[in-house]
């Protein structure tokens, strides 16, 4: 099992950050049919050969990324996915 993990501050306080990152498991869900749920300020995914957790916090947000067999492939690519959606949603 493969492991990505990634960091990225913000400055949108812990309820922005919470819906920025609540848009980025509807992309999780949408493109790799995975489900997720929230636990405090940590949504948990899992599905499509990936499980894992994005923690939310009032300047940073941390994701890690376990990818199933198939998935460890593709590491990179998922890497920069993940990277582009949080880029996306955390201005």
């Amino acid at each position: 099992m493969s492991t990505i993990n990634i960091s990225r501050s913000h400055s949108m306080g812990r309820t922005a950050a919470r819906t920025a990152v609540e848009k980025v498991a509807e992309q999780l869900e949408d493109k790799l049919g995975a489900s997720y749920r929230w636990e405090q300020d940590t949504l948990r995914f899992n599905g499509g050969g990936a499980k894992g957790q994005i923690e939310v916090e009032p300047e940073t947000v941390h994701v890690e990324i376990k990818l199933g067999m198939l998935l460890s492939a593709m590491k990179g690519m998922v890497k920069k996915q993940a990277e582009g959606y949080l880029d996306e949603y955390l201005k």
